[in-house]
């Protein structure tokens, strides 16, 4: 105890100026941390996986460019299901929904023009829809309801649902017969429904979200 009490003794005898103030301590220790957290956020993350992302925000069937998209590297764990790592893949095609600036982009989340993703059991099909500024709303991406006018009078709801892959253009080979075409995603069986009413005129309701 008499070696604790000489320290001490020759502390208080210091002048006030010399001394090493708690609060300082506190002080320097804050910051150093702070500087630790920043250097670890600004680290790249080794194991990250590149996945593209939304670079601003994209309505439905909007068709994507470069420019439109870029890289970012998400925790392994976080990367979503089926999502596209190169921005080749997504080039051209267009969103199936409303993304937001930073959203990942997967498979579900665009439409495929040619072809529909491996392993779907669902088919691409041409409709001519009958009336050619109605159609003029139509984006892909969007589900519609489709209708048939019958002989006799009235109507008929064809397929109660499917989803718009593409929008034929006139440019791309197709006869001028009156009528927008369009390619739906759907089931064998509306398909097969779908072909009973050929040569029909087919009107659509647009779906709510």
């Amino acid at each position: 105890m008499g070696i604790l009490r000489r320290i001490r003794d020759m502390v208080r005898s210091w002048p006030k100026t010399t001394r090493i103030k708690p609060q300082r301590i506190a002080a320097a220790l804050c910051f150093a941390c702070a500087c630790a957290l920043v250097a670890w956020l600004l680290t790249p993350n080794p194991v990250g996986i590149p996945v593209v992302i939304a670079a601003k925000n994209l309505p439905p069937g909007s068709e994507l460019r470069s420019q439109d998209l870029t890289m970012a590297d998400f925790p392994s764990r976080l990367v979503p299901d089926k999502a596209i790592l190169s921005i080749d893949d997504a080039d051209g095609r267009r969103t199936s929904a409303g993304l937001s600036k930073g959203s990942p982009l997967t498979q579900s989340t665009v439409l495929d023009q040619q072809s529909l993703p491996d392993g779907s059991s669902d088919l691409l099909m041409p409709v001519r829809l009958a009336d050619d500024s109605s159609a003029a709303l139509l984006q892909p991406g969007q589900r519609i309801r489709l209708f048939s006018s019958l002989p006799d009078g009235g109507s008929e709801i064809v397929v109660n649902e499917v989803t718009i892959a593409r929008i034929v253009s006139g440019d791309e080979g197709i006869t001028s017969e009156a009528g927008q075409i369009v390619s739906v995603i759907l089931s064998a069986d509306d398909a097969g429904r779908i072909a009973e009413f050929a040569g029909m005129p087919i009107s659509f309701a647009i779906l709510p979200r």
